[in-house]
This record gives structure tokens, sequence and C-alpha cells, in this order.
């Protein structure tokens, strides 16, 4: 159920959809208005769903949206340029669909990040809002640890996104980003499986002080954190850092979408 109250001025729109769960916000100039995270399992029921918000949002603005916890693939623009189809199909598996492409510099040269896409999400998006923007919430959890590391150096960092089916994994080592990879794996110790296994193939030893960096549905005495306490010298949950009109419950769980916010 949608949380807060209505707006009639002009306000803004991001959302996220995993394919089966959708999570949206409406903001003004990093404040919050409302929010709501919901089951949507098909695009019959988003595309019900979002008109349904354009509804109830007469005078919305800009409108943001993002796979949520998305398969994906980096490497080097000069490299991949022209491959990006060949690339998702070698670590993505195949697919009829063309991936979705982003640029950035942020690691030191240009690199592209290239994304499975979900068949028909930008389609029924734009259908309602021609204006809406596309953005890439793994580029942006991988640029934003990355900008803080050269705020804050450290060793090692792990930097994970856990959403509703899958998790978004990084390790970072002296500022740069070494491994990369998400994972539907998040019984147990999948997660921690897999970034001990990078840190292995990366030769990243017991004695390299590495820390972690946990942001979406992760809580801060949850089993999840426990587990990486046994082995890392620090273990930080991420909260936004936004004003809310009405505060959710766990507001980490929305640290993804609020990073992607633009003050407008």
């Amino acid at each position: 159920m949608a949380t807060g109250a209505t707006k009639s001025e002009v306000s803004n729109l991001v959302l996220a959809w995993s394919g089966s769960h959708l999570q949206w916000l409406q903001w003004e100039c990093m404040k919050v208005l409302r929010w709501e995270s919901v089951s949507v399992l098909n695009h019959d029921d988003l595309r019900d769903k979002l008109l349904d918000l354009a509804k109830s949002m007469p005078a919305i603005g800009g409108v943001y949206f993002t796979t949520k916890t998305p398969f994906f693939s980096l490497a080097p623009t000069r490299v991949v340029s022209g491959r990006e189809q060949a690339i998702q199909s070698l670590h993505m598996g195949e697919s009829n669909v063309p991936p979705v492409v982003f640029f950035t510099e942020a690691f030191g040269e240009e690199t592209t990040i290239i994304e499975r896409d979900i068949p028909g999400f930008q389609s029924t998006v734009e259908g309602i809002w021609p204006q809406a923007k596309r953005k890439s919430q793994a580029l942006e959890m991988l640029e934003t640890v990355a900008i803080e590391l050269r705020r804050t150096p450290r060793g090692g960092c792990v930097a994970i996104d856990v959403g509703n089916e899958r998790a978004m994994m990084a390790l970072f080592a002296n500022g740069k980003l070494i491994w990369s990879m998400t994972t539907e794996d998040l019984e147990g110790d999948g997660i921690l499986y897999h970034v001990v296994n990078a840190m292995r193939r990366q030769k990243l030893d017991e004695t390299f002080d590495t820390s972690a960096l946990f942001m979406g549905n992760v809580e801060q005495s949850g089993d999840l954190v426990k587990s990486f306490e046994r082995f890392f010298s620090s273990v930080e949950v991420k909260y936004p850092e936004v004003d809310w009109n009405t505060k959710p419950p766990s507001p980490q769980h929305w640290s993804a979408l609020t990073g992607i916010l633009p003050c407008e």
C-alpha cells in the first residue's frame, strides 16, 4: 500500500522492477513524498499498476526507471564495443532480447555495463511516460562505492545490494573494482560463499583488511550481516540520506532507489 501524502505540485517518480517485484517512490528535491513496495508478477499487472500511479500523480515531471538487481557484465568499452549481444550471451546466457547498455568513466577508462533486459519493461514505462529515462541500478551501486572509497580509502571493500530475488555483489581492492556479479543464491551462506571465493580467486588472503557494505533488503541484526561479521573487520548497512514525508519501517530497503534521485 502506498504511504505518504499526495501532492498536486510537480514532483518526480523513480521505480524499479525485478520482473516480479516493484518498488517506487515519489520525490521532490530529495524529500520522499510517497513510497510503495509491492508484488507485480507480469507485464499486464505492471501496466495496470503504472496506470494507477499516473492517475494519482497527474502533475508528474521526471520519471526514472531501472531494472531491480539486474544480471550484468562490465568491461572496457574499447573491448566490447559492437559485441554487447555476444557478451550478454557469454556471461548471462542466450537471449533474443538485446541488452541494455550504459557507459561510465568512474573506473579509470570508459567502461560499458551490459544488463540483461526484462522484455517489454521499457516499452510499458515509456508508453505511459514518454519522458521517462532509464537508469542502471548496478552502475549506481558501483559508482557510489567507488566515489566513497576515494573519499575514505580502505584496503578492501565488498559491496552487496540485496533484492527480493537476486543480489548484486562487487569487490574493490585499494580503491579499484576487481570483481562483480549478480546471484540468485540468497539462502543460507550463498552470498558469503560467492564473496569468499571471489576474494580467493583474486588472491586476497585473510590478512587483507576488507570491510563489507550492505544495501537493500538486509537488517543490521539479521543472519546475513551476522555471517559476514565472522569474517570481516567492519560490516555496515547503508541507509538513504534523504528526508521522508513518512519514513518506511526499513529505510535501508530503499537505498538503491534513493541513490539515483537527482535533486531537481
